[in-house]
């Protein structure tokens, strides 16, 4: 008896630290890997950043040029594409780890205060002072140095003008029974308020879904690549080094 309890505890045992192990593997799998590829800059997956200048660089393909509405700049791949002028195979949640490795601060503050009615925005709104960092965006094309502000890709259809310049607030998403939703449904940068976009606008506008569309002038053919550079709202974009 003695002998058959013992051969069960080591089998429990076992199987109790193969599974151990197995979980463990899988959270590092999940780790985001990060190099270091030069005296401030590093990479993760297919990004890189640089902790002087707290830059992003996110590899983008074009997917739209013309027509509208649109309600963001930047999707993931999987994310909602035919409202979006590039997108990016790069991680959301990626891209939010670089964020905070950055020291960027992360709050919807009152940006989303017009959107809500009365009794949600006694609970939900906040405060000008509560909002996260002010970042921009700029383009550049794959083998060009120059760069362009992403408002001069966006049409506005009130003054059929390209969109003035401007910021984007980093809201951070929402995170909904464990899933941080920026990666589920894979939007990133917003022209039209979205809660579970990782960047919202305060500009005028941005709480209607059909002020936006393409400036097909400036934007290049379908498919071309390049590089989505944020930045510090202060700073001007430079060009990465590899």
């Amino acid at each position: 008896m003695v002998r058959t309890i013992s051969v069960i505890l080591l089998l429990f045992f076992s199987v109790t630290s193969s599974v151990a192990q197995e979980e463990l593997a899988k959270e590092d799998q999940s780790r985001p890997e990060i190099t270091k590829i030069g005296d401030y800059r590093y990479r993760l997956a297919g990004m890189t950043f640089d902790s002087q200048t707290r830059e992003v660089f996110i590899p983008v393909a074009v997917n739209m040029r013309e027509g509208g509405p649109i309600e963001y700049i930047l999707v993931h791949e999987n994310g909602k594409v035919h409202e979006s002028i590039f997108v990016t195979k790069e991680s959301p949640y990626q891209l939010q780890v670089i964020l905070k490795l950055l020291k960027y601060n992360t709050g919807k503050g009152d940006v989303f205060n017009r959107m809500y009615p009365p009794e949600v925005l006694e609970k939900e709104g906040g405060t000008e002072a509560e909002r996260g960092d002010a970042v921009q965006f700029f383009f550049q094309e794959k083998g060009e140095v120059d760069t362009l502000p992403v408002t001069d890709l966006m049409l506005d259809a009130k003054t059929s003008a390209p969109m003035t310049p401007g910021s984007w607030i980093i809201t951070g998403s929402k995170i909904q029974d464990g899933n941080f939703l920026a990666e589920a449904e894979g939007s990133i940068l917003a022209v039209y308020l979205d809660e579970i976009s990782l960047f919202n606008m305060t500009r005028d506008g941005a709480d209607n879904d059909e002020r936006w569309g393409a400036f097909s002038k400036n934007i290049p053919e379908i498919g071309t690549q390049g590089l989505l550079i944020l930045s510090p709202a202060s700073n001007s974009a430079t060009k990465p080094t590899e």
